[in-house]
């Protein structure tokens, strides 16, 4: 078996914030010691003991990251008088607003006054029928058409100001929302959490209108990307709302593994498909908590397995959660190539664990 290439991720992620501020891509370093060449059934052992494995520690971890973005959001309770609320619509339509008066009614603006000095360019969206309605709604700060690439937008309930939240997009901000089954205006829009040449990580979060409150309900992968040479497996998830009453988002996935095989180019690796699959998870309101809680009965996914393509040093959990996969593939004799590929694999995390 050829000698297999470990790529060690310093992805560099933290639980405290979004680090991306501009196009970068994951660094990577290469081990130059020598890798070990397990046997099979070394591997097909260490396997068996991350099958045994409780992933909780390493799931919660990871979910402490989204769920802190989606939770931390400020919260406000300030109401504009009749006449600043008039002055805000006329800005509205202008898609300007005076500096000194937009300071009086958005609590905590935080603006760089060397980019936006008189005025700051806003941009309006309705969350009801009419898209001039202002009744749900909410202002984007210093959007400029999209040309920046985070953005503070305050929610308004009529005339009062609930929220700010401070949103790193990326490429451009997409509010979007829709009436779920009790009749509720529910408030959607992707975080980019990394960027870069063949890596990216974006998430929908969705909030829930309860008439002058804005309730976090949901955080949930939208895309993530990883390519080799980056990772030792490359893989690939995407979702896509196709149902509102009740919520239903399909996923669409594959994940691949080098296959031994010669490399011609360093990036071009010849792999095998691990997985290629896609299945539809719908999501309902909890009555005791009011958030959305998925229902994996009888679809292909759980929530261990869609963490697994969380950004992170987490490879075990990915191991872990599809360790009946494992088995499976390795027991079809048959398949000699993708046998190879999952031992490469192996191979190639148990050298990269041996030397953390």
């Amino acid at each position: 078996m050829k000698q297999t290439i470990i790529f060690i991720i310093l992805l560099g992620l933290t639980t405290c914030k979004i680090q991306t501020t501009k196009n970068q891509s994951v660094s990577t370093e290469n081990d130059s010691t020598e890798v070990v060449q397990y046997s099979e059934s070394e591997l097909i052992s260490f396997l068996d003991s991350i099958g045994k494995l409780n992933p909780n520690s390493w799931v919660e971890e990871l979910l402490f990251m989204v769920d802190s973005t989606l939770n931390n959001q400020a919260i406000f309770n300030h109401e504009l008088t009749v006449q600043q609320f008039e002055k805000l619509k006329k800005a509205v339509k202008e898609e300007l607003i005076d500096f000194d008066f937009a300071k009086q009614i958005f609590p905590k603006l935080e603006v760089d006054t060397t980019e936006w000095r008189d005025k700051l360019p806003i941009e309006f969206h309705s969350f009801d029928k009419s898209e001039t309605n202002f009744e749900k709604f909410a202002i984007l700060i210093g959007y400029g058409g999209g040309f920046s690439w985070d953005n503070d937008v305050y929610f308004f309930y009529k005339r009062k100001v609930i929220a700010k939240h401070s949103i790193y997009h990326r490429y451009g901000l997409d509010l979007k929302h829709f009436k779920d089954e009790n009749n509720q205006t529910i408030i959607f829009y992707k975080v980019n959490y990394q960027s870069g040449s063949g890596i990216w990580w974006h998430q929908f979060n969705f909030y829930r209108y309860n008439d002058d409150q804005l309730f976090p309900i949901l955080t949930e992968i939208q895309n993530i990307n990883l390519q080799f040479p980056w990772s030792i497996r490359g893989y690939w998830i995407e979702s896509k709302i196709v149902n509102e009453r009740p919520l239903q988002i399909k996923f669409v996935y594959n994940n691949q593994f080098y296959d031994g095989s010669e490399i011609d180019v360093p990036w071009d690796f010849p792999t095998r498909d691990f997985i290629n699959d896609s299945t539809i998870v719908t999501y309902r309101i909890d009555t005791q908590s009011g958030k959305y809680i998925p229902d994996f009965n009888g679809t292909k996914q759980n929530r261990n397995k869609l963490t697994s393509y969380f950004l992170s040093d987490k490879e075990q959990l990915f191991a872990n959660a599809h360790y009946d996969l494992f088995k499976k593939k390795l027991n079809e004799k048959n398949d000699t190539i993708m046998r190879n590929a999952i031992l490469n694999y192996l191979n190639d995390l148990k050298n990269g664990l041996e030397k953390q």
